[in-house]
């Protein structure tokens, strides 16, 4: 049963992430509860579980902010990431079940469409997919839990810099690696594609920042 602490959760937590809360706003709880029509104790329960998850920083006599993003936001986040999300790769190879492989390679016709068009929103939409279908299929639920954590501090980052970024800094060609390291279990493919596309987002998004 989804609770409205749940939803208020979901709702503001994808607001932080694609910038709708830009970095730094003051959090108005009076706003939040007439925006998304819940109330004050779902409200406050989600900013508190946000907080936990560095989206939100609370000021002492000051109030409550999005959390700012920082250029060592950036590389501490991409070094936890270059170590957890080729684990996640490496063992998707190993243990993706038949329906996750149907669905991975549903995302890779999907690119294969955006790419066509340079459709940036629809790139960054199935970078998202792909990179929580990735962590799904290593089944392993504490590693996807802290991947997860970690790609929504970074996709905040992108959507900052999403005017200033081409189409195919995303380096999504990981997709079709990745897919074909799990359809002829080669784990090491899976986990250096990982590497590059990782390490390719970072300089980009490096730059732009």
């Amino acid at each position: 049963m989804v609770t409205d602490a749940h939803q208020a959760y979901a709702l503001i937590r994808e607001r932080i992430i694609t910038t709708q809360m830009m970095p730094g706003a003051l959090i108005q709880i009076n706003d939040l509860m007439a925006e998304l029509g819940l109330g004050r104790t779902p409200i406050r329960e989600a900013l508190k579980l946000l907080e936990v998850e560095n989206l939100v920083t609370v000021s002492p006599r000051r109030g409550m902010f999005v959390t700012d993003v920082s250029v060592t936001d950036l590389l501490q986040v991409h070094e936890l990431r270059m170590e957890l999300e080729p684990l996640c790769a490496g063992l998707a190879v190993e243990r993706i079940a038949r329906s996750e492989l149907s669905t991975l390679r549903a995302l890779v016709r999907e690119l294969t469409t955006a790419e066509a068009v340079a459709d940036q929103a629809a790139l960054l939409q199935l970078d998202r997919r792909f990179h929580a279908l990735v962590g799904l299929a290593a089944h392993n639920r504490i590693l996807q839990t802290e991947a997860d954590r970690l790609l929504s501090l970074t996709l905040r980052i992108w959507y900052l810099c999403v005017g200033r970024l081409a189409s195919d800094d995303l380096a999504e060609e990981a997709f079709r690696e990745i897919l074909a390291a799990c359809e002829t279990g080669d784990r090491p493919r899976a986990e250096r594609a990982m590497r590059r596309h990782l390490q390719h987002f970072y300089e980009s998004v490096k730059q732009a920042l």
